[in-house]
């Protein structure tokens, strides 16, 4: 049994490092974009293309499982993996962590796509842009209609910036009350943001509805179903575990230990 970790999140490095520990034999992808990720298990960075597709390296590699752990609005990515699995009839498995929950205390203004945000935005806004890398359309279209805009990305932002628009580098995870404080320094009066769910962002969310202010949240896009999808790591791990045969090379009494605690 040889599993195919597609990550993209701290949700995907986790379970690779639990799957490892466990004596799974695992390799982890990821697109390598902000950092290196740190593993125990074996790594390959840049995608898939440099092997000829997805579909080729499943099949050189050997792989006989694989799991999504891409981040939940990796639309293409996830839906490719569906496709290829399919074809190659082998087990896969989705690993999104569950989405925010709206409070009684959020202002969300839910949209599906920049279209539809831009339609909705309230002109003459400081807005706080948290949804990861735009387009040089969708930036100069949010850039004509407000007042200001900081765009807060881990790397650095792949476009030409309007005069009202800021760029600020960070990486999460946040911490509520440095959003607060961010959201007075820079007068901000909307958030943009996608649902992505988990601990790590969340803080931006917790702030605005402190300060009162809305949020354009971006709704998770429809993916291609899987037979198995899980939201959390310890039933993903169960599942994988269902599929080991006696002739696995893999630490069996760890593993059962482990799924036994559960």
């Amino acid at each position: 049994m040889k599993v195919l970790i597609i990550g993209g999140t701290a949700d995907g490095r986790k379970l690779a490092t639990q799957l490892f520990e466990l004596g799974f034999e695992v390799v982890y992808s990821i697109a390598g974009l902000v950092r290196k990720a740190t593993v125990p298990c074996a790594v390959i960075s840049g995608g898939f293309t440099q092997f000829g597709g997805l579909s080729k390296y499943i099949t050189d590699n050997a792989i006989t499982h694989v799991v999504d752990a891409t981040h939940p609005f990796a639309q293409t990515m996830s839906n490719t993996i569906a496709q290829v699995t399919k074809n190659l009839i082998i087990p896969s498995i989705r690993f999104h962590r569950k989405e925010w929950p709206k409070t009684s205390n959020d202002h969300w203004i839910e949209v599906c796509n920049w279209e539809e945000l831009i339609a909705k935005i309230v002109p003459n806004q400081r807005l706080f842009l948290t949804a990861g890398q735009v387009s040089q359309e969708v930036i100069e279209a949010l850039a004509e209609q407000s007042k200001q805009i900081l765009i807060r990305t881990a790397m650095p932002a792949k476009i030409n910036l309007p005069d009202n628009v800021l760029w600020l580098k960070a990486i999460g995870p946040f911490k509520v009350e440095d959003e607060r404080r961010l959201i007075k320094q820079y007068q901000i009066e909307a958030v943009i943001s996608k649902n992505s769910g988990g601990k790590s962002t969340y803080a931006k969310i917790q702030a605005a509805a402190k300060a009162n202010i809305p949020v354009y949240q971006f709704k998770r896009p429809l993916l291609a179903p899987l037979l198995y999808q899980f939201d959390n790591q310890e039933d993903c791990i169960k599942q994988l575990a269902s599929f080991l045969t006696p002739s696995d090379s893999v630490k069996r009494q760890t593993n059962n230990e482990f799924i036994d605690g559960i």
